[in-house]
């Protein structure tokens, strides 16, 4: 039988050795996290301020990796993409709830994944975002009915680049998510350039 990925929603491997692998995918994904320097908010929040780059070289690196091995797997039949998971666009609370995410990142310098790390290795700013991201789920799921109407609006659909720009999910998807991703690190670097100039004379 050829495997084809994904082997749990392809139906070839079951559920239970299908969070089995999972269990261990995540232990594996926390450890490169925190070699990576994802698991100390001080690197992290180092981003917003342009200090250090490491985690922001190693999110670029990811991104592009993971897009190559995705066409490269979809174009030779390993994998089936139309099995794969893609929610739903909701363009407004998307844009809102990102600039609050990022605010509550750039204060705690922790996302709910990379805080998980945190967790692991004790420390203890990690657990104080744990209880507040906990209380604020409680509270938006409480709350959810006053502003459900703003949380589904602007829905469109499972949205993909090619919809936006033309082509296909493995050229035009693609190209515009590795050009993205080296923009990002080049932006990145200008600013980190530009800081370092400004602390070196004192500004």
């Amino acid at each position: 039988m050829d495997w084809i990925l994904p082997l749990f929603t392809t139906g070839q491997i079951a559920n239970n050795l299908n969070l089995f692998i999972g269990l261990f995918i995540g232990i594996g994904f926390g450890f490169i996290l925190e070699k990576a320097g994802f698991g100390t908010s001080r690197h992290i929040a180092s981003v917003f301020y342009f200090s250090k780059l490491v985690v922001t070289q190693t999110m670029i690196s990811a991104i592009v990796t993971a897009a190559t091995w995705v066409v490269v797997f979809s174009y030779f039949g390993w994998m089936d993409f139309s099995h794969v998971f893609i929610p739903i666009t909701y363009v407004w609370p998307y844009l809102f709830g990102g600039m609050v995410f990022g605010a509550g990142m750039i204060m705690s310098g922790w996302c709910p994944g990379t805080v998980l790390v945190g967790v692991s290795t004790g420390k203890i700013d990690a657990f104080v975002f744990v209880a507040g991201m906990l209380v604020g789920m409680f509270t938006y799921f409480q709350t959810y009915q006053y502003f459900e109407a703003f949380a589904n609006s602007g829905n469109l659909g499972r949205f993909t680049i090619d919809k936006l720009v033309g082509g296909n999910m493995f050229t035009s998807s693609y190209l515009v998510t590795v050009i993205l991703a080296i923009g990002l690190g080049v932006f990145m670097n200008v600013m980190k350039n530009i800081i370092d100039k400004k602390r070196v004379k004192g500004v």
